[in-house]
């Protein structure tokens, strides 16, 4: 799916044998905006922020605390990527 190892550690940890299902759901993204990571130096893509929401997360801050824990590792980061969310 051309995804850094580091992204696809993440998506393998993270979802399991559905990680596959998110790395569609990134290849399926109008070009391939799924892929972009929301900060750099974290493993965290678009297609994480999708997937959250196709499992109920409402908020922002779901997503960036609860869904990717980026606001408990990096609040600057966390911050940066608000907009992306």
């Amino acid at each position: 799916y051309g995804m850094s190892e580091s992204v696809a550690q993440h998506l393998a940890k993270t979802y399991g044998t559905r990680a596959w299902e998110v790395c569609e759901l990134a290849e399926a993204t109008p070009n391939g905006e799924g892929k972009r990571r929301l900060v750099d130096n974290y493993p965290y893509i678009v297609a994480d922020v999708i997937w959250a929401c196709r499992e109920y997360a409402c908020t922002v801050e779901d997503v960036v605390s609860r869904r990717t824990r980026l606001a408990f590792l990096n609040k600057d980061a966390a911050m940066e990527a608000v907009p992306l969310v």
